[in-house]
């Protein structure tokens, strides 16, 4: 392997370490870890996140092995729940929840599909839910109408630490028509083949999460 080669897998190593132990997004993680082996940016190999989550799932799996699995499924679990009652928004689950990568740093990330954001809004107002409201990434393709963003008490029982107080969700609301559009980040079947399907589809509606919870449970 090239020199370069060696750098750029040591790079997503020491990001994956990161976005585990500190909750890091990815850019953060990819500037820290460049800083740390190399320190000038500017001529760095740096990783693609896709390797970087390969390396988030290889630590995972070597250093958490004993509370990763009840952790994921807590979280899949109250994600569950949350599109249970989100069902009429045509609620699709996303991220690291999803795809197998989330700690307990990480927030569920739902796609919602409808003909008006102001729906979801008055749905969460008169559930009682406090929500803040963005506009998203701006680079975000389809666009979303907007993203609503709350806190929720972590639910108990169901495999979440203790210490973990209360769960960041959000909500990607986008026109009904956007769930034609693929996902645009799904993880390679072809360098990850243990990963369960579902998992590796960028994008899972309700049946498809139940399904991955039911096979994954240990």
């Amino acid at each position: 392997m090239p020199a370069d080669d060696d750098l750029r897998a040591e790079i997503a190593s020491t990001a994956a370490r990161l976005i585990a132990e500190e909750g890091c997004d990815y850019g953060q993680a990819k500037r820290r870890a460049v800083q740390e082996l190399v320190g000038d940016s500017r001529t760095a190999p740096v990783p693609d996140n896709a390797a970087v989550e390969r390396e988030v799932r290889r630590y995972l799996r070597l250093f958490e092995a004993d509370s990763h699995p009840r952790l994921l499924a807590g979280l899949r679990q109250t994600a569950s729940s949350l599109m249970e009652r989100l069902a009429i928004y045509e609620p699709h689950l996303t991220g690291a929840v999803l795809n197998g990568t989330a700690t307990a740093h990480s927030d569920i990330h739902l796609h919602l599909y409808v003909d008006s954001a102001k729906d979801v809004e008055v749905f969460l107002l008169d559930a009682g839910v406090e929500f803040e409201v963005d506009e998203g990434p701006a680079d975000e393709r389809p666009r979303m109408f907007e993203r609503l963003s709350f806190l929720m008490p972590a639910p108990r029982d169901i495999g979440l630490p203790r210490q973990l107080d209360r769960v960041a969700v959000h909500l990607h609301v986008y026109p009904r028509d956007a769930i034609r559009v693929a996902p645009r980040h799904r993880p390679d079947l072809g360098l990850e083949p243990d990963l369960h399907p579902v998992e590796a589809s960028g994008r899972a509606g309700l049946p498809a999460v139940r399904r991955l919870i039911q096979d994954t449970v240990q």
